[in-house]
């Protein structure tokens, strides 16, 4: 019988990809369709964090920060090729201050806590109670508990030490890529349908509208035709679409529709080239307060960069259509120079800039700030819909799997069925770590030199093909070697040795084809922003989208007259939405690294 049920899951952000892979593991039939690709919404526009939520605590959400902080131990245990533990430094400006305002919020006076704040924000003994409580609700992790330091200690990060003479250390986790982990939600649960012998399909850059008749009704893309289902039960979880989708899909069932369930907020983040702000990091996160209180992170960004964020704005328009606009950049900038006030970070050094709007929930008249607005989920069941149908309202990414066991739980039972599994202790595809890391890693170094990669790169290639993939790394390097027995790209009409790099970013073209066949990539933009993550590469050229299309064109997904339009396409995307200008090899920052 359950093999029978088919629930379809609109939307493939984090969200929706771990429902569709919590109801996989209950042996039903399962269906993925988005506008867009996987994780192109708010999931790939946060600012990368797994962790608690500190600042939750201020506003009585102590629920949620302790199911925030049992799923951040658990992320870490069960994806730790992708959710690695960070340590913390919180500034802080005096020993006293922030008391009253915290105790204000925490029995919801937000105008009184804004008050009360003052201008010097949170002192010592505030934040050093916050951490105490936060080291309780994580007993038995075994993570590091919190230290109280005098700033300009040992190995710490250069903040202005005068401005900020003491600082909270304390230990949360960073997901560089939540791109790459939610395609290996969804690949898993590709897995578990396969033993199962049930329905899986993931149906990307899909309209889809929804008939009297009780049939959906699922557009073509530009690889595959349309097709239509009869659902037993439908998830929408779009994120901060919830709305819109509710009112596009569903626009001839009054009973979708109805009041409005999202409230989202733009957040802004910059991506930062320089070198003196990245070394003064210390490989530490800096956690702290803008000049008008609002929190900001300062985060390594791989062994280069530097990840500046948030804004928190208001934000009721099309969520495709947020930018970060300069304001914004001036904002965060000055945030950064209020810290770091030796480094002189420029406009100039920015790389690029990325936004997106937050799922909140909608809450007409609220006294609070954008930052106060819960970040815990709600499941909304539209009880005066022809079917049964539930929309996903907030949410973060530590809590994406958490969210989807409880949304399982009551969709399952809503249609007349048992709970069979659930992920608590399932492994992402790529999960390695340690050791297994290390077998990994040297696994991929023999296979890119056996690929004809020189032996002095081939230790910096395998490194980052792990880094993407995981234990899956491997796999990526002999599904190269395979094609090229089958006559490689020059047969499909791609000049391009397969064997080969992609110019400047380290690595092997063999990946392009290997998330087109296994990771849903159907376009350039799927490829560079979301499996390949190279429209953040510190090195990225002209000369690298070139050969990630015509490794497209290898893999069947782009015709051979079409590069250098797409590349074309590509390069003014990047800097109308990411404000990123792309040099040619030899122009500059392009040009390092990398053999053809």
């Amino acid at each position: 019988m359950a093999a029978e049920t088919t629930i379809v899951v609109l939307g493939a952000g984090i969200n929706g990809a771990a429902i569709a892979r919590e109801l996989t593991l209950s042996g039903v039939g399962v269906i993925v369709v988005d506008g867009d690709d996987i994780a192109a919404g708010a999931t790939a526009w946060s600012t990368r964090l797994i962790h608690g939520g500190l600042r939750y605590l201020e506003y009585g959400e102590v629920g949620l920060v302790r199911e925030s902080l049992v799923e951040r131990n658990r992320l870490a245990r069960l994806a730790p090729h992708l959710v690695r533990r960070l340590p913390f430094y919180l500034p802080v400006q005096g020993r006293w201050g922030g008391l009253w305002a915290a105790a204000a919020r925490l029995v919801g006076c937000e105008s009184l806590a804004r008050a009360w704040q003052g201008r010097h924000g949170r002192g010592s003994w505030t934040v050093g109670i916050g951490l105490s409580l936060y080291d309780l609700l994580a007993a038995g992790a075994g993570w590091p508990r919190h230290r109280m330091v005098r700033a300009g200690r040992g190995c710490l990060p250069l903040i202005d030490d005068r401005a900020f003479p003491f600082a909270g250390l304390y230990d949360d986790a960073q997901l560089l890529f939540p791109e790459r982990f939610t395609v290996e939600l969804l690949v898993d649960a590709r897995d578990i349908a396969a033993a199962e012998g049930t329905r899986f399909e993931v149906a990307t850059h899909r309209e889809v509208q929804f008939g009297h008749d009780g049939v959906l009704r699922v557009g073509p893309s530009a690889a595959s035709g349309p097709f239509e289902v009869r659902p037993d039960a439908i998830i929408n979880a779009t994120g901060a679409w919830v709305d819109r989708t509710l009112a596009a899909v569903f626009s001839g069932d009054a009973g979708a529709t109805g009041r409005r369930l999202m409230g989202g907020t733009k957040g802004s983040h910059l991506v930062v080239r320089c070198p003196s702000l990245r070394a003064a990091l210390a490989d530490y996160g800096v956690y702290a307060e803008a000049a008008d209180g609002r929190p900001v992170f300062v985060l390594p960004f791989g062994p280069e960069l530097v990840l500046v964020g948030t804004t928190d704005i208001p934000f009721s328009g099309d969520p495709a259509e947020a930018r970060t606009d300069e304001a914004e950049i001036g904002y965060l900038l000055a945030a950064v120079a209020r810290l770091f006030p030796t480094v002189a970070l420029r406009r100039d050094q920015v790389q690029q800039h990325y936004c997106g709007v937050r799922p909140l929930p909608f809450v007409s008249g609220d006294a609070r700030s954008p930052a106060g607005v819960t970040r815990r989920h709600l499941i909304v069941r539209h009880d005066d819909a022809s079917l049964p149908l539930w929309s996903i309202v907030g949410g973060k990414l530590t809590t994406c799997r958490s969210l989807a066991e409880t949304v399982a739980a009551t969709v399952l039972a809503a249609v007349g069925l048992p709970v069979r599994g659930t992920s608590r202790e399932r492994p992402l595809p790529g999960a390695c770590g340690g050791a297994s890391r290390d077998a990994v890693v040297s696994a991929c170094r023999d296979l890119a030199e056996q690929a004809g990669v020189p032996r002095a790169d081939a230790g910096t290639v395998a490194e980052q093909t792990a880094g993407l993939f995981g234990s899956r790394a491997a796999a990526v390097w002999q599904s190269g070697r395979g094609l090229a027995a089958l006559g490689g790209p020059a047969a499909l009409g791609c000049p391009a040795p397969l064997g080969g790099l992609i110019r400047g970013v380290g690595l092997p073209r063999a990946a392009v084809g290997f998330c087109v066949r296994e990771e849903w990539a159907t376009s350039l933009d799927d490829l560079m922003e979301r499996r390949l993550m190279l429209s953040f590469h510190e090195r990225l050229s002209r000369e690298s989208i070139a050969d990630v299309a015509e490794s497209l064109v290898a893999a069947g997904g782009l015709p051979p007259d079409h590069v250098a339009a797409a590349v074309d396409g590509y390069v003014a995307r990047l800097e109308e939405r990411y404000g990123r200008r792309v040099p040619r090899a030899s122009d500059g920052p392009g040009s390092a690294g990398g053999t053809n």
